[in-house]
């Protein structure tokens, strides 16, 4: 009996490795390639165009303050108030109810978006919810005619799809979307590796391969937080809040 067990388990062990090995390699080949960029674009395109004056903005919460979704969304959102001067600007942000307010991420998300010339009389901070849906649900209670007048989410691209269908499924009617896309300008980031000296070692030539420098690293972590968005997503379908 024992020796049974034991052959089950090192043919269960041996494959797992290799199912485990296949997903590996399948991931490092999808990284060569734009589909993690596409996937990437689609969570924070496919459902956040809009057509309306935006009558609030909507901060959804990110991974605290100071951070770096918590600056992108922070800076989109300035810009997309002074763009709309009549608009107000909700930010979700969870808090521990010991928490005092002027000590909540929220609160300092609050003076980054004071300090970007938005009056803090438009400024609404919501800190109790705990996920999207409950987000959802609390601005509703903040303000219960929110879910008729035209609302704009801002979010990191990941986050877009699923903030926005959980809305949609609290009651908001007239939705829109800005994804924190990065940005930069045009770079020549090529170098030949010879004229920076070192090492005289017969190593690759890697200067001239953006996408070995850069590309496929970004598409590596662009599949992990997809495939963690995805799932979400999943849950959230399974749950009935999107």
């Amino acid at each position: 009996m024992k020796k049974q067990f034991v052959d089950r388990t090192k043919k269960f062990l041996k494959r797992s490795s290799i199912v485990a090995g296949v997903i590996f390699f399948l991931i490092l080949g999808f990284a060569f390639t734009t589909g993690p960029f596409y996937l990437y674009n689609w969570l924070g395109q496919s459902v956040s165009e809009y057509h309306f004056t935006p009558k609030h903005i909507i901060i959804m919460g990110g991974s605290g303050y100071p951070s770096e979704s918590a600056m992108m969304r922070s800076f989109y959102a300035a810009k997309l108030a002074k763009e709309f001067p009549g608009s107000d600007v909700y930010v979700t942000q969870p808090a521990a109810d010991y928490v005092e307010v002027l000590k909540t991420d929220a609160y300092g998300i609050m003076t980054d978006l004071m300090e970007r010339d938005i009056d803090s009389s438009r400024i609404y901070l919501e800190t109790r919810g705990k996920n999207t849906r409950e987000e959802a649900l609390n601005v509703i209670v903040m303000r219960p005619e929110i879910v008729n007048e035209p609302c704009v989410i801002v979010t990191s691209p990941e986050h877009m799809r699923r903030s926005i269908l959980t809305f949609r499924k609290a009651g908001f009617k007239l939705l829109g979307g800005q994804s924190t896309f990065n940005a930069s300008g045009p770079q020549q980031l090529e170098y030949h590796d010879k004229n920076l000296g070192g090492r005289n070692i017969p190593l690759p030539e890697v200067g001239e391969s953006i996408q070995l420098r850069y590309q496929f690293w970004n598409h590596l972590r662009y599949q992990v937080i997809c495939y963690r968005e995805l799932f979400a997503l999943f849950w959230y379908k399974v749950r009935g809040w999107a």
